[in-house]
């Protein structure tokens, strides 16, 4: 009982301490209520774009070229799938990578959309599976812009591999 009472009169002196802490503290309030200005949300719609996908453009290609290998570099030895990347300023951003065998049969051919079209410069890449390579020969990569119109190759661009 006595736990109790103590612990009944510890609550007493707390209740009463909180409630003098509540006091009024000598201000005037007309009890009106304030207007806050509120933030209001704005939505904007980007323009449309003329780009392939979106992404940053690239730096244009110091010698005029079109389209220009970032990987693999020349004679590396490739395998696949072989991942090719560059930077290109081609019609619509269509790119094509094509690996062929030392007598310029094609193995493998994959495409890709760049990052921008021309007259932008945009980066690719590409992933270009291939297969009936001949183990110890040279081949190639050969990369090329595709003309929308008409599908014809525009803008070649080539690096001598090798198969391991």
């Amino acid at each position: 009982m006595i736990n109790r009472g103590l612990a009944g009169g510890v609550m007493v002196v707390l209740a009463a301490g909180l409630l003098a802490a509540c006091g009024a503290d000598q201000s005037q309030s007309n009890d009106y209520p304030t207007a806050v200005p509120l933030p209001t949300a704005t939505t904007t719609t980007p323009a449309p774009s003329s780009l392939p996908i979106a992404g940053p453009e690239a730096t244009p290609i110091p010698d005029g070229s079109r389209i220009i290998l970032d990987s693999p570099d020349a004679a590396a030895a490739i395998q696949s799938p072989v991942e090719v990347t560059g930077t290109a300023s081609v019609d619509g951003g269509n790119v094509v990578a094509v690996v062929l065998d030392a007598a310029d049969n094609e193995l493998g051919r994959a495409a890709t959309t760049a990052t921008a079209a021309a007259p932008a410069f945009g980066h690719f890449d590409v992933s270009v599976t291939f297969s009936g390579a001949t183990p110890g020969t040279k081949g190639k990569i050969k990369v090329f812009g595709v003309n929308p119109r008409n599908g014809s190759p525009t803008w070649f661009y080539f690096i001598v591999v090798r198969f391991p």
